[in-house]
């Protein structure tokens, strides 16, 4: 038995996620145009990011070009001031 069409109509749309890496967090931020965001400090110093525009997107969950299954998505950053570190794509 196929699906009818209104079982095919009753899906949610889903997203892809950008590749934001290397961006300003404030920019990636506005380029997920309505979509819950949250920002997390990925240098393991657990710092509130009350600024996005002087921090850099190092990586986020889900990752570039994966699909948005669950919200808010996170945004994984560093200050502008300091590196990524390694491995922290998400």
């Amino acid at each position: 038995m196929s699906a009818s069409p209104s079982d095919t109509a009753a899906r949610p749309v889903t997203a892809v996620m950008p590749d934001v890496t290397g961006g300003n967090a404030l920019r990636a931020q506005e380029q997920m145009d309505g979509t819950q965001v949250r920002f997390e400090d990925v240098t393991g110093k657990d710092r509130e990011v009350v600024d996005p525009q002087a921090w850099r997107v190092c990586g986020s969950r889900p990752g570039a070009n994966q699909q948005i299954t669950s919200y808010p998505v996170v945004l994984l950053v560093a200050p502008d001031t300091e590196s990524c570190p390694d491995g922290a794509s998400g």
